[in-house]
């Protein structure tokens, strides 16, 4: 878990990054009249904390996750949780649903995590099978800091160098099995906006900023 104080510069980029998505959903909502169904792949319930009431209660929310996800929320924001269905499945095979089946397609940083170049560009495929609209974000493989880690340059080395270096000042992962090191770096995967359009061709592209771009969103 970040430190208090970076939760709190993480909130604040969060809310700002949210802005568009949470206009794309007022106009959907007024454009429909009704609830807008929303698939949130990878989705996290703290996600939609910082999404704001107003624009939230605008939304029919289904969280699709691997088996075993179980996310903590603070105690006086657990109501949250029944207001969220809440599906088991993988991002990379959405044979469950229709096509155009949702009204919105929200990843928020996950794509980075879904394994291989193939598995990304098969997720992104099915995110806008079933999504009329869509917002995926994804951290700036362009950012010196790597934002999963929060080590410097890194994500910028090779996988073994990765894991060395990871060790030597994260004691938690250190403790982890070779297997398991190996596969937390494999499964992290910042992107650069090339990478972003190419998965993605055909939408919106924005780039946040921090000096370097530190994050980059997709709008269809």
């Amino acid at each position: 878990m970040l430190p208090k104080p970076l939760r709190r510069v993480s909130l604040y980029f969060r809310k700002r990054r949210n802005r568009p998505l949470c206009e794309i959903i007022d106009k959907l909502h007024q454009a429909t009249g009704g609830p807008v169904n929303v698939l949130d792949i990878g989705g996290s319930l703290v996600f939609w904390l910082s999404i704001p009431e107003i624009t939230r209660k605008k939304c029919s929310i289904h969280t699709l996750n691997l088996p075993g996800v179980l996310e903590k929320l603070p105690t006086e924001e657990e109501s949250l949780r029944k207001t969220v269905t809440m599906i088991v499945g993988d991002a990379r095979d959405l044979s469950m649903f229709a096509d155009q089946s949702f009204d919105m397609v929200i990843c928020n940083s996950v794509i980075e995590h879904v394994g291989n170049w193939l598995d990304m560009r098969v997720a992104a495929n099915e995110a806008r099978r079933v999504g009329k609209r869509g917002w995926f974000q994804a951290p700036a493989f362009e950012f010196p800091l790597e934002q999963h880690f929060l080590l410097p340059f890194i994500h910028w080395l090779a996988d073994p160098l990765q894991v060395r270096i990871i060790k030597l000042f994260r004691p938690r992962f250190k403790a982890l099995s070779v297997d398991d090191q190996y596969m937390a770096v494999y499964h992290t995967r910042p992107l650069t906006r090339a990478q972003f359009a190419a998965l993605l061709p055909g939408t919106d592209m924005l780039s946040e900023r921090l000096l370097f771009p530190k994050s980059h969103v997709a709008i269809w």
